[in-house]
């Protein structure tokens, strides 16, 4: 296991024992959105600002960015594979708290977009074993 695996689990592993659950997320979540590159959250803010409302604007960001799904009135975030750099290729078993990081980045992808907050919900996980992750994002 890489060196930079070893303290990312360790760090988790003690997250978990030593921090409430509500303070671990906020932490994981202002990780993510730390993490959403600029340049990405300049081009979801052109789609935002050429879409005369939201529907227009997810159509948008859909046609750019694959990840985006929609389901009738459902908005949902799916990866069919972890990108994290940070975990790639981590042989050992992480804790799924981890994965609250990524909530943090689609939030600021959508609230930096629309100007007002977002819920993310995490529902799937890779590293819990699930076969994609999805979150479910409510506007």
């Amino acid at each position: 296991m890489k060196h930079s695996h070893k303290w990312i689990k360790s760090l988790m592993d003690n997250l978990d024992e030593h921090v409430d659950e509500k303070t671990k997320l906020k932490v994981l979540e202002n990780c993510g959105r730390a993490c959403i590159s600029r340049s990405f959250l300049k081009k979801v803010q052109e789609c935002k600002k050429s879409a005369k409302d939201t529907s227009e604007f997810l159509d948008n960001l859909q046609r750019m960015w694959n990840h985006l799904q929609r389901d009738d009135d459902d908005i949902y975030v799916v990866y069919k594979k972890c990108y994290c750099p940070l975990v790639k290729g981590c042989s050992e078993p992480l804790s799924s708290t981890f994965c609250n990081c990524s909530v943090g980045w689609i939030k600021e992808l959508f609230e930096s977009a629309l100007e007002k907050q977002v819920d993310v919900e995490l529902e799937k996980s890779i590293v819990r074993g699930d076969d994609i992750c999805r979150f479910k994002v409510r506007l």
